[in-house]
């Protein structure tokens, strides 16, 4: 039986989990696309912005809420011309 104190208040990705996570994704799970691997990372770091004070959580959040087709469009101009 479980003890409560075992039991977690919420999902909380540690760097150990999120590497894990993207082992899963890329080895077990094919169906894991790119876009959700993204937006699990982005996740990951909102979770860690809600650790920092005011203003420094206000600018963690706004650098870390790019929308993955925002994202993909800007790596895509970055590596169209690359061989």
């Amino acid at each position: 039986m479980l003890e409560e104190s075992t039991v977690a208040a919420g999902p909380r990705w540690s760097r150990t989990g999120l590497a894990v996570l993207l082992v899963v994704c890329a080895t077990v799970v094919p169906a894991c696309s790119n876009e959700q691997v993204y937006n699990a990372i982005q996740q990951n770091r909102q979770l860690e912005c809600q650790k920092l004070p005011g203003t420094q959580y206000e600018e963690c959040m706004r650098e870390f809420s790019q929308p993955y087709k925002d994202y993909k469009r800007e790596r895509d101009e970055l590596t169209k011309d690359q061989p």
